[in-house]
């Protein structure tokens, strides 16, 4: 029922989202089916041209930079995690990626919040400034506390339907792994995963 209702939504999401200059082919997580019972919701900045032409989220150099993280977790990325986005669509300019401007991320932060209440995360995880801003960005009162987290922490955090923890981190892009403090922080927290679940 997950599964399907999962589904369901990612592939309605082009219908409440209207921008020029993005690209609205579904980029969704593909294992929707092995996936453990309210994984770890992972949510980065927005879908780049390698993940649009493998349908397929965080597959690019950020990508391998995240499964290398996710490996130090010890734990499973195709199971324990659902990776998605800030905002559902790439973004471009010229052809090239660009990061989602902040009406972008309004609009896809309502997305967002109905993509948390279907899954209800054990844990969620913000990657980069995107998602911390499209989180602050979430229709619900206390949304906005996010931006105070420190990076690299864990906090407790409530919404309407439920209560879970949000973990705040560095975007794992090649120019933000390639520096040796960002690399080693972001290794230390997915290291720690397991303890805050």
């Amino acid at each position: 029922m997950l599964i399907l209702r999962l589904k369901d939504f990612y592939l309605s999401r082009k219908n409440f989202i209207n921008f020029e200059n993005v690209d609205y082919t579904d980029v969704f997580d593909p294992y929707l089916d092995i996936k453990s019972k309210n994984p770890i919701m992972i949510i980065g900045e927005a879908p780049g041209a390698n993940e649009v032409a493998q349908k397929e989220p965080f597959i690019g150099m950020a990508g391998k930079n995240l499964s290398y993280l996710i490996t130090l977790s010890g734990l499973d990325r195709k199971k324990d995690f659902l990776i998605t986005n800030a905002f559902p669509f790439r973004t471009f300019d010229k052809e090239k990626n660009r990061t989602p401007k902040a009406k972008e991320l309004k609009e896809g932060a309502q997305l967002l919040l109905q993509e948390i209440e279907i899954v209800k995360p054990k844990l969620i995880l913000l990657l980069g400034n995107s998602a911390i801003k499209a989180f602050s960005y979430l229709p619900i009162q206390n949304a906005k506390e996010v931006k105070q987290f420190k990076r690299n922490s864990f906090n407790s955090f409530k919404f309407p339907f439920y209560t879970t923890k949000i973990g705040v981190t560095f975007h794992p892009s090649p120019i933000s792994f390639n520096r040796k403090e960002i690399r080693n922080d972001l290794e230390k927290f997915f290291g720690e995963l397991k303890n805050e679940i």
